[in-house]
């Protein structure tokens, strides 16, 4: 007995997956880290779209993967310390 496969794979969904990939690489460098987490974070949204809209697209597990990765990208590598410090900085009390 052989599954029924869905159509094809939504580029987005791949889009995603590669662009949290390449945040992942470059998150040593904070400009091109962030954007390409938020390139994909787009994309993944976008995928998730069109996958809702046409059940014969696959990709689901693409685009989340995409999505989750890039927003631990933002959270932990990027965006996140950078806040993280201002804050301290900020409630520190001045030097004497």
């Amino acid at each position: 007995m052989e599954a029924q496969r869905k159509g094809r794979y939504d580029r987005n969904a791949f889009a995603s997956c590669l662009l949290a990939l390449g945040a992942v690489l470059t998150s040593g460098w904070w400009l091109s880290g962030t954007l390409l987490a938020c390139a994909a974070i787009g994309f993944a949204l976008a995928s998730r779209k069109a996958l809702k809209a046409d059940d014969s697209l696959r990709g689901t597990g693409f685009s989340l993967t995409g999505f989750v990765v890039a927003v631990g990208v933002l959270l932990f590598a990027t965006v996140g310390p950078s806040l993280l410090s201002l804050f301290l900085f900020t409630i520190a009390p001045p030097p004497q």
